[in-house]
């Protein structure tokens, strides 16, 4: 097999968008920082249906001048059902994702969440025809080792709670292949109106269950959140729209040391020896991944004809 610099051509524009959509999962793993560690250490007190109905409609007020500019895109897609069954994963995996960081330390929560890239890679494989090589099942198989450490499943230490960012990446990474599905016939714009306009839909009566007065501080608060969650699904959605699964998989794994250090400078959690190895073990399941692969955008092979 080629040196990794030797398998990809700079002028092909294959390489071009899944470099491109590489920096946008970098982008958005930098901004989720900010948004989990202000959910981890200071909305504890707000239930996830409310939280996510409040920065969803927030952030789908953002979105008004592109619904106002693009309206009948949007009205107009063929892709409804798919945008309708985006918006349901991606609510269930924002609840489950919410309710982890408000229970779970958080270098641990998200160190299980990005299994969401073995999980997006091998659904890729499944619903997308990307190949799959028996190093990537080698590299599942790994990444799956890799969380038992971290989750540490005996009797004597084991939570329930380890289970809900494991549900949250298993959402997520249906909502990013429903992301490559409408990619096609959609932009970037049309998909983020229908996600955070279903999320705020869906997540409403959970939000009126169990709703609880804020003050004007919660309210700045969750305002912030809105701007970069705004953010980090625009660049998810473009970087998904435009780039293999396979190769943006492993640059989710930002998110881990950031969420170390945070963890460790403005909560005083100090990462586990089990999340240590966990998480390298899994590291090394999404380097071989990746390292492994040669796929074309999807949507460059869409749109030049490609089977």
């Amino acid at each position: 097999m080629k040196p990794f610099n030797q398998r990809y051509n700079k002028n092909d524009t294959a390489f071009f968008w899944n470099k491109k959509g590489a920096f946008f999962i970098v982008l958005s793993a930098l901004l989720a920082s900010v948004t989990n560690s202000c959910v981890h250490g200071l909305t504890s007190y707000i239930s996830a249906g409310q939280l996510l109905f409040l920065k969803a409609g927030v952030a789908f007020i953002l979105c008004s001048p592109w619904i106002i500019r693009y309206w009948k895109n949007i009205i107009g897609s063929p892709n409804k059902k798919w945008h309708v069954q985006k918006a349901v994963f991606g609510a269930a995996g924002n609840v489950f994702w919410i309710t982890a960081l408000q229970t779970l330390p958080l270098a641990d929560a998200s160190i299980l969440s990005l299994t969401s890239a073995l999980l997006t890679t091998l659904g890729a494989t499944v619903f997308f025809k990307e190949r799959l090589r028996f190093a990537t099942l080698g590299a599942l198989a790994l990444g799956g080792l890799g969380v038992c450490i971290v989750i540490k499943p005996s009797m004597a230490v084991f939570s329930w709670h380890a289970l809900l960012p494991l549900m949250s990446a298993l959402c997520y990474s249906a909502s990013s292949l429903f992301v490559k599905k409408v990619s096609v016939d959609d932009s970037t714009i049309v998909s983020l109106v229908y996600l955070l306009g279903g999320m705020t839909v869906l997540s409403a009566p959970f939000a009126y269950a169990a709703w609880v007065s804020l003050s004007s501080w919660d309210f700045l608060l969750i305002v912030s959140i809105a701007v970069f969650y705004w953010g980090i699904q625009w660049s998810l959605i473009y970087a998904y729209a435009h780039a293999s699964a396979g190769f943006l998989a492993p640059f989710k794994f930002v998110r881990f040391p950031l969420a170390c250090v945070i963890g460790v400078v403005f909560f005083a959690e100090t990462p586990s020896s089990y999340v240590v190895g966990g998480a390298f073990l899994i590291f090394c399941a999404c380097g071989l991944i990746q390292f492994t692969r040669h796929d074309p955008s999807h949507l460059f092979k869409t749109r030049s004809g490609q089977k």
